[in-house]
Formats: C-alpha cells, sequence, structure tokens
C-alpha cells in the first residue's frame, strides 16, 4: 500500500478494486471485508487495524463529493509518487490472509441457496473462518480447528522433501493440511 511521502492511502488497494470500480462494487467490498474483520467477531490478529482502514476507505469513496476530491488526490499523487513500495502482485484478500490456497479438486459450495461448482478455487484462511474468493467477495465457508504437532515430521511435495519440527496443522471440511512456509497442503482426508 503506497503511503510514503508525496502519496496517500488508496482506498481502493484497501477494498481490493480497480479505481474505475462502481458504487455498487465498493459497498459489496465493503460489507465482505467488514464482516470478515469486524474486531467483534474477527480473530485475525490486525482485525481493529484492518477493519478501521476498510471503515475509513468506505466513509470516502462512498460519498459522491468526497470521492471526487480522493481521486483528484490520488491522481496527483500516483503521477508524482514513486511506487517502488507497492504491493501489485499481492490483492487485499492476500494481505489480509493467515493462509491462502487454491484447490487442487472440484469443490462444490451453497452460495445463496444456490449451489455452485468450483474448480480451483481460492481459499483465505483469516483466523479460524475460510473463506473462498467468488466474484471479488469474500464468502465464509466455515471454521477451521487448528494444531501443532509436537515432535519431527517429513513430508514430500511436488517432488520436495520437508523436514519439519512442531509443524502448525489445521482441518477443514474433511481434510488435514499441515503448513509449510507460510503455506498449508493437504496432507490426508479424513
Amino acid at each position: 500500500m503506497a503511503h510514503g511521502s508525496g502519496s496517500i492511502i488508496d482506498y481502493y488497494e484497501v477494498l481490493g478494486l480497480e479505481a474505475d470500480a462502481s458504487d455498487e462494487e465498493i459497498k459489496k467490498a465493503y460489507r465482505s471485508l467488514a464482516k470478515a474483520f469486524h474486531p467483534d467477531t474477527s480473530t485475525h490478529p490486525k482485525a481493529k487495524e484492518r477493519f478501521l482502514a476498510i471503515s475509513a476507505a468506505y466513509d470516502v469513496l462512498s460519498d459522491p463529493d468526497a470521492k471526487r476530491d480522493y481521486d483528484k488526490r490520488l491522481s496527483e499523487s500516483r503521477s508524482g509518487g514513486d511506487d517502488a513500495d507497492d504491493d501489485s502482485d499481492e490483492d487485499e484478500f492476500s494481505r489480509m490472509a493467515n493462509y491462502e490456497f487454491y484447490s487442487d479438486e472440484p469443490e462444490v459450495f451453497l452460495i445463496n441457496g444456490v449451489k455452485r461448482r468450483f474448480e480451483n478455487a481460492r481459499h483465505i484462511i483469516v483466523g479460524d473462518d475460510e473463506y473462498i474468493i467468488v466474484d471479488g467477495e469474500m464468502i465464509n465457508i466455515g471454521g477451521i480447528s487448528r494444531f501443532n504437532y509436537e515432535g519431527e515430521e517429513r513430508y514430500r511435495i511436488d517432488g520436495v522433501e520437508y523436514k519439519l519440527m512442531n509443524a502448525e496443522h489445521f482441518y477443514q471440511s474433511g481434510n488435514e493440511y499441515v503448513v509449510i512456509e507460510g503455506k498449508p497442503y493437504r496432507i490426508r482426508k479424513i
């Protein structure tokens, strides 16, 4: 997120949106993120900080006059600013996630009362909740159960041998995952 000297916080980036996002897209992103990071319900370690940033972004982007002024300042900041610290390879969902992965098999979820099938669904784990990203929205698909395995473990994943000590594991949707270098890998179906 660019906010060094001469630049301002990119509220579109905070909401995981492009600068040409519609009012409806802004509202949808705000609701999804505010629900995920509400300090009363989220277990994310930076929930309060993220919720405040999300709320500030929505306050400006949902007010037509404030948005017009903000867009002008943001444009000026971008044209004269240095984007060396821009995290362009990550979106807001990636920055908020404890873990992120794509499913390696087809999955079916009930979303708004409609059964939908997904290939390679994008999953993020935030605190003790798991979400999938659908049409730019975070949809909660349930909680996870975490534990640390005491002792040494060995895994071969994609041809690479890993030797782990006291590794973090979690259960979700009938699968067990091990976390290696910050990324979860499914190790067994339960």
